[in-house]
């Protein structure tokens, strides 16, 4: 006996999205999360960036629960003690609809499933799905214990590391090699609490205006690559690390948490970092498994039964510039729904028919992005990114600004004086510019 129409496990922004689609075109879903409710399960805060969820909501920006509009952009490299920080103001970032938006996962999370309920979708936190039921090579529900739940179509949303996708084998093609350290990036995050007012004078800020920074990390011992990102809220800041698994040694994997807190604090601890975070209360942390598969490495989207969307198909990105996933997650949760409307017009839930999805990602700016960015690896794999350059970046501006009472020199000259004495020959330098045309 059928329970629903679909089944979606998960209800981050994929998942909720997923779901108020569905709903909307009359659709019995159900919504699982183990949440209790819905988002207490995730962490901190991140930018919600570009305007996919009007598809669904044409007034989110007025309803969300959201923290502030990004109007400041920084990019930045830190050395062990010195920053070159590229810092944007975008004045055309104050129109509505605003470019991006700093939020706090928790309550937007849970006011998006709310939404999802209140389109007609049926919501349960706190269950713990454990499998996927499989009939004649076929995804035709779930379980937690011995409890079951019937759909023709399962959409699973479950994030990084999807547990029901391991369980069931659906991660990987034919043929494709497994997914090691290389694919995978761990995030740790961080919550300070300071006064509205503070934040906006230290980042010279209007009334709901935000920052959002990403950095290169040079200050990091032990060749481990790493970046950080920091973004204001309304009256806490959003810190932490994003970490490449695979720069971890890999005999020591016991330490390696340990390792990643004190990533963090090398992080907090440098001097332009601290300045920023004078005088907040640190009020939450965790951890979070990113995926890293990129274009090249995707998993299965789509089978018998089930599609697959957000973190758990591989839709985040991060190029050193900008760290992306939301607006992704979102998407790809529309477009599935949109999918199994299409299928279910032709009563059909096979592999062939619900292939229509990958049909959608190709044609939409996820696939175009991705396949855009796909040699990405070439630099944010780089070791030079990390340990040569950012201390070869801050000693060239620091030689050319610095008055010592000798002529300066002329930037370029310094700056590729400064690389080579950090180690890098022009072999090198030459390969990694050419490299630098994936970004």
């Amino acid at each position: 006996m059928q329970n629903a129409d679909v089944i979606i496990v998960g209800a981050g922004p994929a998942g909720s999205s997923a779901a108020i689609r569905l709903a909307q075109n009359g659709i019995n879903a159900i919504l699982i999360d183990r949440g209790m409710p819905v988002g207490s399960k995730n962490l901190s805060g991140g930018v919600l960036w570009g305007n996919d969820l009007a598809e669904i909501i044409p007034n989110w920006q007025e309803e969300a629960p959201l923290e502030r509009y990004i109007i400041n952009k920084k990019v930045g490299f830190l050395s062990h003690e010195d920053a070159t920080v590229i810092d944007m103001h975008f004045d055309e970032w104050n129109n509505f609809p605003n470019a991006g938006w700093s939020l706090l996962r928790a309550p937007f999370d849970e006011w998006l499933a709310f939404k999802a309920q209140e389109a007609g979708a049926s919501v349960l936190s706190g269950i713990n799905i454990t499998e996927l039921i499989e009939e004649d090579g076929k995804i035709v529900g779930v379980k937690q214990g011995n409890e079951e739940l019937r759909a023709p179509v399962v959409i699973i949303a479950e994030g990084a590391n999807s547990r029901l996708m391991l369980k069931h084998d659906l991660t990987y093609d034919p043929g494709k090699t497994r997914y090691d350290h290389s694919d995978y990036m761990i995030g740790l995050k961080e919550v300070f609490e300071l006064d509205s007012q503070i934040i906006e004078e230290r980042f010279m800020l209007d009334e709901n205006q935000g920052m959002a920074g990403e950095f290169i990390l040079g200050n990091i011992p032990d060749g481990i690559k790493s970046g950080g990102y920091f973004y204001t809220n309304k009256n806490t800041l959003s810190v932490g690390v994003v970490i490449h698994l695979d720069s971890f040694p890999q005999n020591q994997e016991s330490s390696n948490q340990n390792q990643s807190y004190k990533i963090v604090e090398y992080f907090k601890k440098h001097p332009y970092i601290a300045r920023l975070l004078k005088d907040a209360k640190p009020i939450e942390y965790g951890a979070k498994l990113i995926p890293e598969y990129g274009y090249n490495k995707f998993p299965k989207h789509y089978g018998n039964g089930f599609l697959v969307i957000g973190d758990a198909a591989g839709f985040t990105f991060s190029n050193g510039l900008v760290i992306q996933g939301i607006n992704y997650a979102i998407k790809s949760g529309i477009l599935a729904a949109d999918a199994f409307l299409e299928a279910k017009i032709r009563n059909e839930f096979t592999a062939s028919s619900l292939s229509n999805y990958q049909s959608k990602l190709t044609k939409s700016y996820i696939y175009k992005d991705f396949k855009k960015f796909r040699n990405v690896k070439k630099i944010t794999k780089n070791p030079n990114l990390f340990h040569l350059y950012p201390s070869a970046i801050n000693n060239g501006f620091k030689e050319v600004l610095t008055e010592t009472g000798e002529p300066k020199g002329n930037l370029l000259p310094t700056i590729l004086k400064n690389f080579r004495k950090s180690g890098a020959n022009l072999i090198s330098l030459a390969k990694d510019a050419l490299n630098f045309r994936n970004l």
